[in-house]
């Protein structure tokens, strides 16, 4: 794999890069035993930071006490450390049909299965863990290392992989070897801003998807779509809300955002993160919500959790 291939041009604003080395408190040296740099950063990084979450969450199901107040005690420690974030996509997993095509945009080692499996022990009982694990998982991901691990943590499940860096590309690929439509699109927050190039990607995936669920999706109240550079030297994109309802409007989908967690001017002036839902039935989108709320309603007396309200998407204008 080239190791540019997921950071930008030739000349990169920046670098990434994962240094290990060692500093001797006596003698105040600092000892470098290695370096890496773009690919091979992101993959020993990530790898060991989605791993350790996994591990443990697959510790969580040994717990005997098996609450949403210990959950959150994992959760806290994880990487994304938001309670809401896993309800939201553990909801959208319940409110589609079985058996269905699933895709995370952004799966790393796909520990969204493991964090499901957590969720349903705490708010289903375990009533819903044969339909998780019986979903068609499609991992989208720009590391054939992140690819191969997933699949080797999740060998009873049936795991296919893309490493296509933009939502387009994903969704095209799914059309072209499978020849049906998606179940659940999920994406989280910066995988979609580097995922996405415009609002009509994210319409492209709502009509090959049963439910495609944002969490905290940036977006920018102007027509236009923003692009900046993250410090990773890799290309961010802010999508147009105007143009995403409009869109949303002429194809006939449905839409809504919840209220809580939002975040304001967090990508520059004139730009909002919401948590969004699209379908194709109003029937599912209502059945994601209410899956969701009964969640929040048994998690509310943890600090931070906030129900907010579910309003149609043409109302953020």
């Amino acid at each position: 794999m080239d190791n540019r291939k997921y950071y930008g041009c030739e000349t990169p604003e920046s670098v990434s890069y994962l240094e290990f080395g060692s500093v001797n408190l006596v003698k105040g040296e600092k000892k470098i035993w290695n370096y890496w740099q773009d690919q091979d950063a992101y993959d020993l990084y990530m790898f060991a930071r989605y791993s350790r979450d996994l591990f443990a969450f697959r510790r969580f199901f040994k717990e005997k006490e098996k609450t949403a107040e210990k959950l959150n005690e994992y959760i806290l420690k994880s990487a994304h450390n938001k309670l809401m974030d896993y309800l939201f996509k553990y909801a959208g997993m319940l409110a589609v049909e079985e058996k269905g095509m699933v895709c995370e945009c952004g799966s790393s080692l796909y520990g969204w299965i493991d964090e499901a499996l957590a969720c349903d022990y705490v708010y289903a009982k375990g009533e819903n863990l044969s339909k998780i694990k019986g979903f068609h998982y499609i991992g989208s991901d720009i590391s054939e290392l992140m690819n191969e691990g997933a699949a080797n943590f999740h060998s009873d499940i049936k795991m296919d992989f893309s490493t296509q860096d933009t939502i387009l590309g994903v969704v095209k690929e799914i059309k072209k070897n499978y020849g049906k439509k998606l179940a659940l699109f999920y994406g989280l927050s910066v995988s979609v801003r580097y995922a996405v190039r415009g609002s009509e990607d994210l319409i492209e995936a709502a009509e090959a998807s049963e439910l495609c669920v944002y969490n905290r999706l940036s977006m920018t109240y102007g027509e236009e779509t923003l692009a900046t550079v993250y410090g990773t030297g890799k290309s961010v994109y802010i999508v147009s809300l105007p143009k995403l309802v409009k869109g949303i409007e002429e194809k006939g989908l449905y839409a809504k955002y919840c209220t809580a967690n939002m975040q304001h001017n967090k990508d520059g002036e004139g730009t909002v993160r919401a948590s969004i839902g699209i379908a194709k039935s109003q029937e599912v989108l209502d059945e994601f919500i209410a899956r969701y709320e009964s969640c929040i309603d048994k998690s509310i007396q943890i600090e931070g959790i906030e129900k907010g309200q579910w309003k149609e998407l043409k109302e953020l204008l």
